[in-house]
C-alpha cells in the first residue's frame, strides 16, 4: 500500500471523500442558524433596553421641568417609548417623590416585560428596567 496513489482504486480511504462535506452540510445549518436567530433576539432586546432608557430620561426631564408625576410626564414617557417600536401600554411607570420642590431629586422608572424566544431553544420572559433620577427645576 506504500507506492499507492491517493484516490487510486486500492486506496482505503477512497470511499470516504466527500464523507466531511456531507457532515459539514448536514452540522453547520444546525449549529449557525440557532446562533444567528440568538443574536437577532437578544439584539431586538438590546434595543428595547434602550428605549426604556431613553422614556426613563426623557421622563425624568418632563418631571424635571414640571416639578410633578403629571399627565405630561406619562405622556412624555408613552411617546418615546411608541417612538422605539414598544407598546406603551406594557410599561410600568414609577415617579417619586409625586411632587418635588426646587433641587429635590425625582427618580423615574420604566419597566417592561419583553419576551425573548429562539425556535428551537425556547421561550423566555425577560424583564427590562431604566431608572433616571434628576433634580426638580421649579418651586411649590
Amino acid at each position: 500500500m506504500a507506492g499507492q496513489a491517493p484516490g487510486s482504486r486500492q486506496d482505503a480511504r477512497r470511499g470516504e471523500r466527500g464523507v466531511a462535506t456531507v457532515e459539514a452540510v448536514l452540522v453547520v445549518p444546525l449549529v449557525l442558524v440557532p446562533v444567528l436567530l440568538g443574536v437577532v433576539v437578544f439584539g431586538g432586546l438590546e434595543h428595547t433596553r434602550l428605549v426604556v432608557d431613553a422614556a426613563a430620561a426623557a421622563g425624568a426631564r418632563q418631571a424635571a421641568v414640571a416639578g410633578e408625576d403629571g399627565a405630561s410626564v406619562r405622556d412624555r414617557i408613552a411617546t418615546e417609548l411608541r417612538d422605539g417600536g414598544v407598546d406603551p401600554a406594557r410599561a410600568r411607570v414609577s415617579v417619586v417623590p409625586a411632587v418635588a420642590s426646587w433641587g429635590e431629586p425625582i427618580r423615574v422608572t420604566v419597566s417592561v416585560d419583553a419576551q425573548a424566544s429562539i425556535p428551537f431553544l425556547g421561550s423566555w420572559p425577560v424583564p427590562l428596567r431604566g431608572e433616571f433620577v434628576t433634580r426638580s427645576e421649579v418651586t411649590h
